[in-house]
């Protein structure tokens, strides 16, 4: 109660506001009428009412009922004289807070009971409305409250857990508990972990929790469950809080079985890409033709190659066939894109050298026949892709070298020991298309003269393309300068040499493209004299 000086309405007789009206830590105001009583009250300033029944006019129930209306939220106290007791016992329970004989009542008891009703009315205010507030959460918060005594039956739920448990009242789940509701793993759970909590007097946070219902269905929520102390600290029950978190719970598992089987399903691609990747391997030449001059022990040609896919599998391919006893075929090709399909096209293409190059030794007519293979191939897939290619016979019998190229990058010849580098390079008019693009397309063969300690170098555009931190290209020509610098030095460590200074251009210790590299070494050509 405030501390402040309360005021008190006294509605009694003139004898009796003369005989009480000096209560002490009070300010008492007398009326001696019903009427002026009421008047009074209406005005809302006074904290407490002292109603002597003796105004009553012979109704003194009835009288107490208008004074006890009209005075709402205001403790009523009742003053009654002896014989009037058994009337104002029935007062206290149609609403007073009190009643007093007026026998042996000095001004001082009458301080004294006015300021323990007013102590024990606003206790019981302050009770009302934390029992209206805690009814307030538990009729309309949408999660499930409940409060369990010490053996886990339930002291009060909230009307959404009522809801869960088809109850029309919340009241119906009192002294039932987990075990009436749930099947027996989760509530034995449940059980056991209130019963953890009694015995620590430790809470649980933020746990998720399934729950099976007798027609098997299983739901989840989200719970906090806390000791429920009495005002010593001692622990009689648990209580606690759960929200449905069956939707998302649901979403969790299903992302979670999906994730799985996406993991399987890349685990299988990768297990396939790698097999692919093995398999393009062994489809690359690891043993090149021995090409020797009649009554000379030494190879004439003699062959170096680099392969780096960027990915798993590559769409760079490169192969050398031996079609007589002193001439080689050399191809190199790069497919549109570094991927699967890419892959597929480049096996494609490797039976393809194998079958044409028994039938024509001619490049020109080599490429022609491989660019209708493909495009028809492409046509009945309904895709749209290329390849660029090159491909050189080499005859060291004759000294002759002949090639055609399919829109691939020239082949450079390293001149040696001179150190002069030239490109194989095709007049405007006799440049063909990728393959696989044009059904008609043709591809002219030129002719050089094949020279003993040429080194022919054959490459794919990932070598070329590779980008510096200014943003400038390592070209073609940059790669025939480069070759030039390290002239001097033995094949195998020119090619190294060459792949290191590209490197460190792009910064990089790998190829952002494919990459294939094919070197030959021309030791020996018969002479024409």
């Amino acid at each position: 109660m405030s501390k402040a000086t309360p005021k008190i309405l006294l509605i009694a007789k003139d004898s009796t506001c003369a005989e009480l009206s000096a209560a002490g830590a009070c300010e008492m105001v007398c009326v001696p009428s019903l009427a002026a009583g009421l008047d009074k009250i209406n005005t809302r300033i006074f904290e407490l009412v002292v109603f002597e029944l003796a105004l009553s006019d012979g109704q003194p129930l009835n009288a107490f009922s208008q004074v006890h209306a009209a005075a709402m939220q205001m403790p009523v106290i009742v003053l009654a004289a002896g014989n009037e007791e058994e009337i104002a016992a029935r007062t206290i329970s149609i609403g007073a807070q009190d009643y007093l004989l007026l026998a042996g009542l000095t001004p001082r008891s009458l301080a004294a009971t006015i300021r323990k009703t007013l102590d024990r009315y606003h206790c019981q205010l302050m009770h009302n409305h934390e029992a209206f507030l805690l009814q307030t959460l538990m009729n309309n918060i949408p999660d499930a409250v409940y409060f369990k005594d010490i053996r886990s039956r339930f002291l009060m739920i909230s009307r959404a857990l009522a809801k869960k448990h088809h109850l029309s009242d919340p009241q119906q789940a009192t002294g039932k508990t987990d075990a009436d509701y749930f099947m027996a793993p989760h509530a034995q759970q449940a059980l056991a972990d209130e019963q953890a909590i009694m015995r620590t007097g430790q809470p649980m946070e933020g746990i998720e929790e399934s729950e099976t219902w007798p027609d098997g269905s299983i739901t989840w929520v989200s719970t906090t469950k806390m000791p429920l102390r009495n005002q010593t600290g001692r622990i009689i029950g648990t209580f606690g809080v759960s929200r449905d978190i069956t939707i998302r719970k649901q979403a969790q598992i299903a992302l979670a079985e999906q994730t799985r089987l996406l993991h399987k399903k890349n685990q299988q691609i990768e297990d396939e890409l790698k097999m692919a990747r093995e398999l393009q391997l062994a489809m690359l030449p690891h043993d090149f033709p021995s090409i020797r001059l009649a009554g000379s022990a030494e190879e004439a040609l003699k062959f170096y190659s680099y392969y780096f896919p960027s990915g798993t599998v590559s769409g760079d391919i490169f192969d050398v066939v031996q079609l007589s006893e002193t001439a080689v075929g050399i191809f190199i090709c790069d497919v549109m894109g570094h991927d699967v399909r890419a892959a597929l096209v480049t096996a494609m293409i490797r039976a393809l050298v194998e079958d044409i190059s028994v039938k024509t030794m001619d490049p020109g007519q080599f490429l022609t026949e491989m660019n209708q293979a493909l495009f028809k191939v492409f046509r009945q897939a309904g895709t749209t892709m290329f390849a660029t290619a090159c491909y050189l016979v080499a005859d060291v019998g004759t000294g002759e070298l002949s090639f055609a190229n399919a829109a691939h990058p020239c082949p450079l010849r390293l001149k040696r020991p001179s150190g002069a580098v030239e490109f194989f390079k095709i007049a405007a008019d006799h440049k063909g298309a990728a393959l696989g693009l044009f059904r008609e397309s043709n591809y002219s063969t030129c002719h050089q003269t094949l020279n003993p300690e040429d080194l022919l170098v054959f490459y794919t555009d990932g070598l070329t393309e590779e980008e510096g931190a200014n943003g400038e290209i390592f070209s073609p020509e940059r790669l025939g300068e480069t070759l030039a610098k390290y002239n001097t030095r033995t094949p195998q460590e020119l090619f190294e040499q060459t792949l290191a200074d590209i490197h460190q251009f792009s910064g990089s210790n790998e190829f952002s493209d494919d990459v294939c590299l094919l070197g030959v070494e021309v030791k020996q050509v018969r002479s024409k004299g």
